[in-house]
């Protein structure tokens, strides 16, 4: 692995921060930033749409990175559309499906809205009967209950890979399997996952796998990712059509065809500086080897949650176990809500966290880069904000991730 202290180096928002909101928005490395600095500078300098633009950036330097990612996930560029974000990708799957009343979609009962709110949306449109798998931290209790819950008219689940509340990783491949089993297609959100550890999307048996740049690979915002199984191209017809979605129009005969590739699922115009970043974003993390970043969080989390048991009042939400978990860390303190002990983390030493509001918890993000300092003063922190009868107000910062 390269030494700890280069790859700090590489990332300056460290210095700034004690950084452990990396399962929010990730600290960019310096790399990554040169590049948009870089090709935004080129496309000032030459103009959007001249050819060498056009050529290095969208034909070249766009295909480039849809390689690097679809050799991230284990897949082939055929089957990666580049997207926004997660929402992107869940909404690309949701209106691709043609539905009728009494469809069923399974969901967690952790899900980010992102995941929950458009399947809620639909059940009020269209009809469809959204139920919910609650989260266990035992793999067979989770797959007994998903099996339980799949009826004939189940179509779809939408599960996150590790979800953004409690930092439990589902066993993903298992509910796969048995969806498949019932003919029931997987959406995967990935966006707590991608980055984290080592995947192969197509051996996880997904059908769609949804991932952004922004957070775990330490890419742009505005950038993310959609995995759709070969096989399932022609089940998920794009909901919005327009340039760059089909082969060249056939203006004479009013006809169009789509592009043969998840490439039919991207739209129009895009931020092409973005997505030449979070191509050397992903050289960054491949670089360093999500092997050697799951090896790292593994050693760093376990003499986290030690440090945090000592605190009184507090209580840990995130499963122990090392296939379990990643590098997410929810917990509640006794006396104080979600938002204020966040805040009060930040004035008190500059440590930057989220905050759950409805469990009440406060989430830590253990990226590769952290050091044991960091977790230790995050720790000591915590212990004086349990001695703390001194309350500051909530502030309006919102839970975002």
């Amino acid at each position: 692995m390269i030494p700890i202290d280069e790859i700090r180096a590489a990332i300056p928002a460290l210095r700034e921060s004690l950084y452990l909101n990396t399962g929010t928005f990730g600290p960019m490395p310096t790399p990554v930033a040169d590049e948009i600095r870089r090709a935004y500078g080129e496309i000032e300098r030459q103009g959007t749409f001249a050819p060498p633009i056009f050529c290095q950036m969208e034909l070249e330097g766009l295909e480039a990175t849809r390689r690097q990612v679809a050799a991230l996930m284990h897949a082939h560029p055929d089957e990666i559309a580049f997207t926004h974000n997660v929402t992107d990708g869940i909404n690309i799957v949701l209106h691709g499906l043609d539905w009728s009343p009494g469809d069923e979609v399974i969901i967690s009962d952790q899900e980010h809205p992102a995941g929950t709110v458009p399947w809620l949306a639909l059940a009020r449109r269209r009809g469809v009967v959204v139920r919910v798998l609650p989260v266990d931290h035992d793999p067979q209790t989770m797959v007994q209950r998903f099996r339980a819950l799949v009826t004939p008219r189940t179509r779809l689940a939408c599960l996150s890979h590790v979800s953004c509340i409690s930092g439990t990783r589902l066993p993903v491949a298992a509910l796969c399997a048995a969806a498949r089993e019932a003919g029931v297609m997987v959406l995967i959100d990935g966006a707590h996952a991608e980055g984290q550890f080592p995947i192969n999307v197509p051996a996880l048996g997904a059908d769609f796998y949804a991932a952004c740049g922004h957070k775990w690979l330490l890419g742009p915002q505005g950038t993310g990712m959609l995995y759709v199984r070969r096989e399932r191209l022609e089940t998920l017809r794009p909901a919005w059509l327009g340039w760059g979605m089909n082969k060249p129009f056939d203006r004479a005969h009013m006809r169009y065809e789509l592009e043969p590739t998840a490439a039919r699922f991207e739209q129009s115009t895009q931020p092409w500086p973005l997505y030449l970043a979070l191509g050397r974003a992903v050289a960054f993390i491949r670089r360093v080897g999500l092997q050697n970043i799951q090896e790292r969080v593994r050693g760093l989390v376990p003499r986290f949650r030690a440090m945090l048991a000592q605190v009184p009042g507090l209580t840990i939400h995130t499963p122990s176990q090392p296939d379990r978990c990643a590098g997410l860390v929810t917990c509640t303190l006794e006396g104080w809500e979600a938002e204020a002990l966040s805040q009060y983390l930040w004035e008190r030493e500059r440590i930057l966290t989220n905050h759950i509001d409805d469990w009440g918890a406060v989430r830590f993000s253990v990226a590769f880069f952290n050091t044991m300092d960091e977790l230790e003063k995050a720790a000591q922190a915590l212990s004086q904000a349990a001695r703390n009868v001194t309350r500051p107000p909530a502030g309006s910062r919102p839970a975002r991730g």
